[in-house]
């Protein structure tokens, strides 16, 4: 078991199986796969410090907190997923992203301008996830188990826009 976890790529197979068995706990329990809005919530928690009458008199925001609750386990998620990868990194021995010879060849070693790039790309993400009312995990994942066909319309336009772009910026001379 150590030896497989070591291992820098996993089996896409037992992921998915894996994943498979996260959903059925998860469906069980009423509860989704999803960052989007975890990450709403954390920029809410920051929010309700700095302006709190603005949060309250915001109809998206009062959306999100219909439920009452600000900091839920979507949030805990966020947080596993960012340490969970990293010890992952760690145990690996995977070689941090930020040498990405693809990256070099075309826009320069320059990692300000890609962190700067990375930052810029991430909010257009998450603006459009909270816009779709949920992003890949959300849709793809869960919205995608449960046949959902706004998930399903969601993906094929996530492929149809992610490939065409990457082709365009990453095409070979």
């Amino acid at each position: 078991m150590i030896k497989y976890l070591k291992m820098a790529k996993w089996s896409p197979y037992l992921v998915g199986f894996l994943i498979g068995v996260l959903l059925i706990f998860l469906f069980i329990g009423r509860y989704q796969i999803g960052v989007s809005s975890g990450v709403a919530r954390a920029a809410l928690l920051v929010e309700e410090s700095v302006l709190p009458a603005h949060s309250m008199n915001t109809p998206y925001l009062q959306k999100l907190l219909s439920d009452h609750i600000i900091f839920d386990w979507k949030i805990l998620f966020i947080v596993g997923l960012f340490f969970g990868s990293m010890i992952s990194s760690k145990i690996s021995g995977s070689k941090s992203s930020n040498n990405s010879t693809v990256w070099e060849n075309k826009f320069g070693k320059a990692k300000v301008k890609r962190y700067f790039v990375a930052l810029i790309g991430g909010v257009f993400l998450l603006f459009g996830a909270r816009l779709a009312d949920g992003c890949t995990s959300g849709h793809a994942i869960s919205g995608g188990a449960q046949m959902s066909v706004a998930s399903w319309v969601f993906m094929m336009a996530v492929f149809a826009t992610a490939i065409p772009v990457s082709l365009l910026l990453y095409r070979k001379k």
